[in-house]
């Protein structure tokens, strides 16, 4: 169950990201079709739990030299790549969009799991 919310969670973050990076002029469009939120958001989640952590571990010292701005980057181009390569409604036209979208995605997801099932960890605890 506890999965399930995760992801629908995860699709909600997603539509919002592209609703808001549509909004502010970026060259990104969510999809109309609520279906198309869902599974998109189960195929981004795939590529961040097995690709994108080989990559990040390939990158690893290049990440140090950086200071994570690689890891930040590689974050942002599998963003872009997930999304030209899904046969689904989704836009994302340029760099500076996949960037976007993949900074304010974490930071949407993060920020509706912490207060969503913030409270489900406080009751595990006891």
């Amino acid at each position: 169950m506890r999965f399930v919310f995760k992801w629908l969670l995860f699709a909600v973050a997603l539509h919002l990201t592209f609703w808001s990076g549509a909004r502010l002029g970026l060259d990104m469009s969510p999809s109309p079709n609520w279906q198309d939120n869902l599974l998109m958001a189960l195929l981004l989640g795939l590529v961040n739990a097995f690709i994108r952590r080989g990559v990040q571990l390939a990158l690893l010292p290049l990440n140090c030299l950086t200071l994570g701005v690689a890891g930040v980057l590689v974050n942002a181009l599998l963003f872009w790549a997930v999304f030209a390569l899904a046969p689904f409604n989704f836009r994302v036209g340029n760099f500076w969009a996949a960037l976007y979208g993949s900074l304010v995605l974490g930071i949407i997801n993060g920020l509706l799991s912490g207060v969503l099932l913030g409270e489900e960890k406080e009751r595990r605890r006891r």
